[in-house]
């Protein structure tokens, strides 16, 4: 084989080389701005529906002590918790990524809301065997609402969790096969380089 059809595949292999790596480096790239992606979105949505949970037996709680020792320390808890609830969920709903079984959960979640304010309205009219007769026609709304919360983080976290796995397996991979391919090629192209050295005084030699 002559000097110069060397010299072509060398080049040859080098470009193939840089588009190989390029293209195991954009894949890698991608899988990792993924995994970036359900760290930071579809785990930010687990949180919200953990504090959601949390916010809810808090308020819960504040209206039970509220009724059964009239302390306004409750009523004024309640309302705190409230208003960061309801700013957690407008967020929620105004993230287009959340799934519709979300949506629908807060919208159950609403009624509920709806019932507490009214026990509290009831009790600022001073009707305390009436507001805590409504607050516990309430209690098996919101009992049941949590279990469905619960069950709801529950299924998006092993989602979630399974998405996790295989992006951080695709990422293990791609970087496996890209370090082995990127070794491989730079062998060859070492090989070529020292035999191209070797061809050339030979051929000066000849002459």
């Amino acid at each position: 084989m002559s000097q110069r059809k060397w010299i072509l595949l060398w080049i040859s292999l080098s470009v193939l080389s840089i588009s190989i790596i390029g293209i195991f480096i954009f894949q890698l790239r991608e899988t990792n701005e993924r995994l970036e992606i359900i760290q930071d979105e579809q785990l930010g949505s687990y949180e919200a529906i953990e504090d959601i949970m949390y916010y809810n037996i808090e308020r819960a709680n504040a209206i039970r002590g509220l009724l059964a020792y009239e302390d306004r320390h409750f009523l004024e808890m309640y309302y705190s918790m409230s208003r960061q609830a309801r700013a957690l969920k407008q967020s929620v709903i105004d993230d287009p990524d959340t799934p519709s079984s979300v949506l629908d959960l807060l919208e159950r979640d609403a009624i509920w809301e709806k019932e507490a304010d009214r026990v509290l309205v009831i009790y600022e009219e001073g009707d305390l065997v009436k507001a805590t007769a409504v607050a516990e026609t309430m209690t098996q709304l919101r009992q049941t609402i949590l279990e469905d919360l619960r069950s709801l983080k529950q299924m998006q976290y092993k989602d979630i969790q399974k998405e996790l796995i295989a992006a951080e397996n695709q990422v293990s991979f791609l970087t496996q096969v890209l370090f082995t391919i990127t070794f491989l090629l730079i062998a060859i192209i070492v090989i070529l380089t020292f035999l191209l050295a070797r061809i050339k005084p030979q051929q000066e030699t000849i002459e």
